[in-house]
């Protein structure tokens, strides 16, 4: 059973927002796996790929560098669904970048299971 909350003149039912928030961040974390792998091919075909690799802090960080670029680029704000807003729009993509990133262990869990659903 959906809650309704109402906010002024609008009601809102609370748990629809939250699910297509949740769908965006699958769908964004999904979508970065797929922008990585293309940025990791390009830096490679070029050979820039281990020189990257070996710069001490963009090197372990690489992935989070493509996360905030790809948020910042696509101007992404999955977020705001929970009302997060930060004063600083480059402190947006940076949390935005970060949480999607996180979201890939959970994008893997969730096709797993459909794909456990799908044999079974």
């Amino acid at each position: 059973m959906l809650t309704v909350e109402y906010v002024g003149n609008d009601a809102y039912r609370t748990g629809e927002k939250i699910m297509y928030t949740l769908g965006y961040l699958l769908l964004a974390a999904a979508l970065l796996g797929a922008v990585t792998t293309v940025v990791d091919s390009v830096l490679g075909t070029i050979q820039l790929s281990g020189i990257i690799r070996k710069i001490p802090i963009i090197g372990s960080n690489w992935n989070l560098i493509v996360a905030i670029a790809m948020v910042w680029v696509l101007e992404m704000n999955p977020i705001s669904g929970w009302g997060l807003t930060f004063s600083d729009d480059w402190m947006t993509y940076c949390a935005n970048g970060a949480i999607i990133l996180g979201m890939i262990p959970l994008k893997d869990a969730v096709i797993s299971m459909v794909n456990r659903g799908l044999r079974a």
